[in-house]
């Protein structure tokens, strides 16, 4: 077995082998094709990071999380459809090689894989999924197939959070990375905001009328920073908002003033960024995250304070002199449902499908709704509705049945982060817990408007905040 100097050294070596095939490979390329060549560059850093993440899955658990983000920029550069689905999938499986065959990774885990109720119900809608196979009301097994294939890479990934972040100073770990991670995504989004989109990110946009229908909204630019679209980065925004603003009201003694003040400045940006991104029900999940945590800390000082001052900002921006500012005129509509024509064409389209959730319990089948539906399963009774809601999207496609198990789970995860924030007895560590609470129930309510927890990036953050939850139940309660 090679030590652990001896791997790092080989990952450096092979890394660097690349890097120098790389270089002159990229110079001939780009001199015939600029676009193939950003492609055979995307590739050799691929390759490069792919072989990284199967000798350290542990760095590739990170590395993952970075490249589910950023993987749309070399796709927008080259101006062309890539296979993003297959990278992610090459990825994951080479992590699980690694963790499979890692020598720590043999170690018996504490958590009850097969006894805890949380994943006893995670394991019955996988097993419902499966069963959507036989559903005869789909017109087509392929939507089915690509569904599953996402669905297991969830799954996988929840299940290596678990193994990867094995303790408290892995979680703290993670957040650090995934603040850092969001902060990058922020500042990218003012200067979108700022400056206006790149020329490659305009063609891009302009190249997909569907992209071109979600970014631009009455002649101004939804910003989206180097994520998806708009409403994903709208989503991991108001989760950083969520979970740093929670930090800022520990004690002197857990977060100390300079520290403070950079939570001030990622707070600040990752504000901005939110109000840039144009996604209401990103508006809608800041208040509502905020509001569990303010609940349960009112004992606080400063959770009080903190509470004080988001009231009063809030009060400013929705009755406050500002008419000129398309952000704040857009976070009004947000808050104020019943002026809006287009929450009123969401409610009268759910009104007029209420009969068919009625009569199939099993629902349409998987991808036979919206969009997905005229692309996998054409002349469905659902292809072509726009669902506009997570929950909406279940009950169609999965049936009342679905919809209950999804309810249940999304229930479960929450009640394990809030009972094991009041077990904890460490001040930073409780702080964590509830804002991993507050985030799960902000996307919980975001789901009736909008499919928050589907979005690749809200995805994954959401499984891993899961598998922080199911661990730290089980390192506590060995604790004690």
């Amino acid at each position: 077995m090679l030590s652990q100097q001896a791997k790092k050294n080989t990952v450096l070596y092979l890394f660097i082998l690349l890097w120098v095939v790389a270089v002159p490979v990229i110079a001939y390329v780009s001199s015939m094709d600029a676009k193939f060549s950003i492609v055979v560059f995307g590739g050799i850093i691929g390759l490069a990071l792919a072989v990284i993440s199967a000798m350290n899955f542990r760095l590739g658990y990170y590395i993952y999380i970075a490249v589910s983000m950023i993987v749309h920029v070399p796709e927008r550069m080259a101006g062309t459809t890539m296979p993003v689905g297959v990278v992610m999938d090459l990825f994951l499986l080479l992590m699980l090689a690694g963790a499979i065959f890692d020598k720590k990774s043999k170690e018996k885990s504490n958590v009850a894989y097969f006894k805890d109720p949380l994943l006893l119900i995670l394991y019955l809608y996988t097993a419902y999924l499966l069963i959507q196979f036989f559903n005869p009301n789909m017109l087509s097994i392929q939507g089915w197939f690509i569904f599953i294939r996402v669905y297991i890479r969830n799954f996988i990934f929840l299940f290596l959070t678990i193994k990867v972040l094995s303790d408290w100073s892995q979680i703290y770990k993670f957040f650090k990375f995934w603040l850092a991670l969001s902060t990058a995504a922020a500042l990218y989004g003012c200067l979108q905001q700022a400056v206006g989109l790149l020329p490659f990110e305009r063609n891009y946009i302009a190249m997909n009328p569907d992209k071109f229908k979600t970014v631009m909204i009455q002649g101004r630019a939804r910003i989206f920073s180097f994520m998806a679209d708009p409403a994903a980065f709208g989503v991991l925004m108001a989760c950083g908002a969520i979970i740093g603003t929670i930090l800022l009201t520990a004690g002197q003694k857990i977060v100390s003033y300079p520290k403070k003040l950079l939570l001030l400045f990622i707070i600040t940006v990752h504000l901005l960024a939110l109000g840039f991104s144009g996604t209401r029900t990103a508006y809608v999940m800041l208040p509502v995250g905020l509001l569990l945590f303010f609940l349960v800390n009112l004992h606080n000082r400063n959770t009080l304070i903190a509470a004080a001052i988001f009231t009063f900002g809030m009060l400013a921006i929705l009755f406050g002199p500002f008419y000129s500012s398309p952000t704040i005129i857009r976070i009004r509509t947000a808050f104020m449902g019943s002026q809006d024509e287009s929450l009123s064409l969401r409610d009268v389209n759910r009104h007029n499908i209420q009969p068919y959730m009625y009569t199939h319990p099993i629902g349409g089948g998987v991808m036979t709704v919206g969009n997905d539906g005229v692309t996998y399963n054409p002349g469905h009774r659902l292809a072509g509705i726009q669902p506009d809601s997570g929950y909406l999207r279940a009950v169609l496609e999965l049936g009342w049945i679905g919809l209950i198990i999804t309810c249940i789970y999304t229930y479960m995860g929450i009640h394990y982060a809030v009972k094991n924030y009041f077990k904890e007895e460490n001040e930073l560590n409780r702080l964590l817990l509830i804002g991993i609470a507050a985030v799960m129930y902000a996307i919980l309510v975001a789901q009736y408007a909008q499919e928050a927890a589907g979005l690749v990036e809200s995805s994954i953050f959401l499984n891993a905040i899961l598998g922080i939850t199911i661990k730290v139940r089980y390192n506590l309660s060995t604790s004690k």
